[in-house]
């Protein structure tokens, strides 16, 4: 037995120590690409890939924002400079799972973001905006940016486990109390964790 859970685990850990090289292997491919970028919305493209490829302790996640921040300095255009500092905030975002990398990154762009939606909204001509409202555009895009709409890590928990705990329930009435005779005791035993888990399953979604 100690066997074959030694050569599962060592299975699993080999084959995600293989997912990581690739991952770390196709940031590499995606930055080289994006230096040899002929403009820098291709290039941005090219880094925003490899920061999707997001692999923890990778030398490569730091190398594709420091890219993409390079790009966004070099572009003149406003409606760029935003699409440029758009496109990291969000790719950021979307490597998140239990925890959020790059939380100071994202706090540092955040302004600029902000800065640079007020002063387009200002410059449209048929907003009717002056320089006077900036400091109002400014906070509205700020608290915009500010807010935080991701699920609770602390419910998305409680859904997951109680998912497992009412499926769980429902198994033991099947196999165990439904017998011939039917045994009583896993019967009340599963039908009360199905009722418990199933109720904190669905309260863990509405909060979640």
């Amino acid at each position: 037995m100690k066997k074959i859970s030694l050569f599962f685990t060592t299975t699993i850990l080999i084959m995600v120590l293989l997912f990581c090289l690739r991952l770390i292997l196709q940031q590499k491919n995606f930055i080289a690409e994006a230096k040899k970028a002929e403009n820098p919305i291709e290039s941005i493209r090219y880094y925003e890939r490899a920061i999707l490829s997001y692999t923890p302790l990778s030398p490569y996640n730091k190398k594709a924002i420091g890219g993409i921040l390079e790009q966004c300095k070099k572009i003149e255009s406003d409606e760029q400079r935003l699409y440029c500092y758009e496109t990291l905030r969000s790719s950021l975002y979307q490597i998140k799972s239990f925890y959020q990398p790059y939380k100071e990154e994202i706090r540092r762009i955040e302004p600029l973001i902000a800065d640079l939606k007020a002063s387009e909204m200002i410059k449209w001509k048929y907003n009717k905006l002056s320089e006077k409202d900036y400091k109002t555009l400014y906070s509205y895009h700020m608290e915009i940016l500010k807010y935080d709409g991701s699920p609770s890590i602390f419910w998305s928990f409680v859904s997951v486990f109680s998912l497992f705990a009412w499926i769980g329930s429902v198994c033991l009435i099947i196999i165990k109390g439904l017998k011939v005779p039917f045994d009583r005791k896993y019967l009340i035993t599963g039908s009360a964790g199905f009722i418990i888990f199933f109720s904190l399953w669905v309260i863990g979604l509405y909060f979640a």
